[in-house]
């Protein structure tokens, strides 16, 4: 049997005897149908809120500042924002009143030519500028628990903002997208750390927005902010546009994370002794850093004592420096979990800490670039192509392994019955 898993810009063909394949799992979203003007009938029919053109007539004080997701989301921007561009026109905005803001949070900036390659020729017409999580910062205030929210102090003098993002599952917030893009988006180091940090709560996971402190403190801090016009957009497996949830900040997300929901969450089959899961190509499988969240899914569904097989391209390297170097350096996983659990939650550090943990009840495999670089990771198992993995597989587990695939790993979650509340 012969299948494709998304690796890179590129399909990686997966050859395996049907008698090795436990189950073939993706989601709805792979086969949901790119819907042209989805966009503009979201903008048109805002969900409790005005219209753009409204907004900008009503309330406008100032700059008008809109937030855009940084390169390791794939948006297709220069389809969503020219009917965006438009609104705010007929609202009587001109290109020098329009900045965009690109919500890196803590991960490095945009460099010009992933500007391009993402925007196109808006980036010639308006400006664009990478946020900095340690500088130009200013305190809205406290959130839950005392955590104080600093942000970018452009975003927070805004006189019309809008912030704009794509909603699929995440293994902190719950669900990514609308609260995110404040907090970490725009978010001071501090302020990203200390929310993070609540990582290890029972109620952080796919999915999970009740009762989640850490979504919880985003969704403050989006409040805080004073957004006043959000657009959140799902997307196939061919990161194409297929809903769009425009209108009020909290509003339209929820109602974006109630689709989303229906689209990514899974029955649970029965765990696998081996789980191969794809990185979910370009751009969420471009480092390792990011990789990670679909180990993390994967894991999921598989066996105690199973092999995890990871496909993702990762021709950026690992992604992230302090998470480089935990990983090279660790002897063992328990090394990483416990110097972690020692010295505090730090970022970059907690995604070694989530891959040792893990790595500590599980083999990986990683068939990546990395394999031909310097980068190889001691702790995993490191080969360039899915034929030196199947045999590393066949040593482990014998000729007869079962195995389940999830080529759009990071994009699933098992079935809990959570539903997503108003809050009020």
């Amino acid at each position: 049997m012969q299948f494709l898993v998304p690796y890179g810009k590129e399909q990686l063909i997966i050859n395996l005897k049907e008698e090795n394949v436990a189950d073939y799992i993706n989601p709805t979203i792979s086969s949901t149908v790119h819907s042209k003007g989805v966009i503009e009938r979201s903008l048109s029919n805002p969900i409790k809120s005005l219209t753009l053109q409204e907004l900008v007539q009503q309330k406008r004080k100032g700059s008008v500042i809109i937030l855009v997701t940084d390169v390791s989301r794939p948006i297709p921007y220069q389809e969503l924002l020219p009917p965006v561009i438009q609104e705010l026109k007929k609202g009587g905005i001109s290109g020098e009143e329009l900045k965009f803001i690109i919500a890196t949070g803590a991960h490095r900036p945009n460099k010009a030519a992933e500007n391009r390659e993402v925007f196109g020729s808006l980036v010639d017409q308006y400006f664009f500028e990478n946020h900095n999580c340690d500088t130009n910062l200013k305190v809205l205030g406290n959130l839950t628990g005392g955590v104080e929210l600093q942000i970018n102090a452009d975003v927070a003098a805004a006189g019309l903002l809008i912030i704009t993002s794509c909603i699929m599952p995440h293994n902190l917030a719950g669900f990514s997208g609308g609260p995110k893009m404040i907090l970490p988006g725009v978010a001071g180091r501090k302020t990203i750390e200390e929310n993070h940090s609540l990582m290890k709560h029972i109620q952080v996971g796919p999915g999970k927005v009740r009762n989640n402190p850490i979504s919880q403190q985003m969704l403050e801090a989006l409040q805080l902010s004073g957004v006043d016009f959000s657009i959140n957009v799902i997307l196939n497996s061919q990161n194409q546009i297929t809903q769009s949830f425009a209108g009020h900040p909290e509003a339209a997300w929820r109602a974006g994370c109630e689709s989303c929901r229906q689209l990514y969450q899974l029955p649970l089959p029965e765990p696998a002794e081996v789980v191969i899961v794809g990185g979910g190509g370009y751009p969420r499988d471009a480092n390792l850093y990011q990789a990670v969240k679909a180990l993390v899914n994967g894991g999921r569904f598989l066996r105690e004592g199973g092999t995890i097989v990871l496909l993702a391209k990762c021709q950026e390297g690992m992604g992230e420096p302090l998470f480089e170097e935990w990983m090279l350096a660790a002897k063992n996983p328990a090394e990483i979990v416990e110097r972690f659990e020692a010295k505090g939650f730090r970022l970059g550090a907690h995604k070694a800490y989530v891959l040792c943990k893990i790595l500590q009840r599980k083999e990986v495999i990683l068939v990546s670039e990395l394999a031909a670089t310097d980068q190889q990771v001691p702790l995993l198992k490191n080969v360039r192509n899915w034929e030196s993995a199947a045999k590393l597989l066949i040593q482990k587990h014998g000729p007869d392994y079962r195995a389940l695939i999830l080529p759009l790993a990071g994009l699933v979650f098992p079935l809990s019955g959570q539903e997503i509340p108003s809050n009020k």
